[in-house]
Formats: structure tokens, C-alpha cells, sequence
């Protein structure tokens, strides 16, 4: 069985004009080089999760763009894991969603991520882990 826990970043904020898609308004206009942190919960969870499996277990933190990775990943846990045919198809299509969360070849969330204390639990619960 595969100790390897993947998160699947979700979307980094809104897009808009400006660097990091920050206000556009002119400086002269009142615009500032301010901007709201994005909400990303996948640094939470990791945080939790680093801290809360052992040392080796793998947490990799994947774009969802970065599917040339993702893909044979989701497929060889989930066939390490026994999915085959309509399951696997399943597993990987879920486990390509934004804010997901894998573990051991089973996607533990799908499109959003559970509270960090959750996702511990799960994870271990997932991965045998007292």
C-alpha cells in the first residue's frame, strides 16, 4: 500500500488585471499595491498533516493543471490499491477536482478540502495509522 498523500490545490483566488490579480485602479485614483491574501486552505491541511504523519509518508501539493503527473499518480495508487475498469475511472475523475484530497490511492475529498483536524483524522484513519 502506498504512503503517499496527495492535496490538489484549488482555485489561488479571483482572476483580474494587475500582478497577483490585485486592485487595478491607478495609484492616482486611490489604487494601492494592496492585496487580500487568497484563501487556500491547502496550506492549512498540509500544515496539519505534516506535522501529524510520520516522516515518511510523502505529502505532495499538486496544481490541478499539472494533470501530465497527476493522472499516472491517481492511477497507479488506485490500481496499487485494487481499482480497476468504471472504479478507477471514478477514482481518478474525483481525484482531479479541485481542493482534493488522496490518500493511499483513495480520494478521502473531492472538490473541497475537510477542516485540517478532519483531513488528519481521515488520513490516518486511511493510511492504518493509530
Amino acid at each position: 500500500m502506498s504512503r503517499r498523500v496527495v492535496l490538489v490545490r484549488g482555485a489561488r483566488g479571483p482572476g483580474g488585471g494587475g500582478c497577483c490579480s490585485g486592485d487595478v485602479r491607478p495609484f492616482d485614483a486611490g489604487g494601492q499595491h494592496h492585496h487580500r491574501t487568497p484563501d487556500d486552505p491547502v496550506g492549512a491541511v498540509y500544515r496539519a498533516l505534516r506535522t501529524g504523519l510520520p516522516d515518511d509518508v510523502a505529502i505532495e501539493v499538486v496544481s490541478p493543471s499539472n494533470w501530465l503527473w497527476l493522472v499516472p499518480a491517481l492511477v497507479g495508487d488506485g490500481r496499487r490499491r485494487g481499482l480497476r475498469g468504471a472504479a478507477l475511472r471514478r477514482s481518478v475523475r474525483a481525484g482531479l477536482a479541485l481542493e482534493s484530497l488522496i490518500a493511499g490511492g483513495s480520494v478521502l475529498a473531492s472538490g473541497g478540502l475537510p477542516p485540517p483536524d478532519a483531513a488528519l483524522a481521515a488520513t490516518r484513519a486511511e493510511l492504518g495509522l493509530p
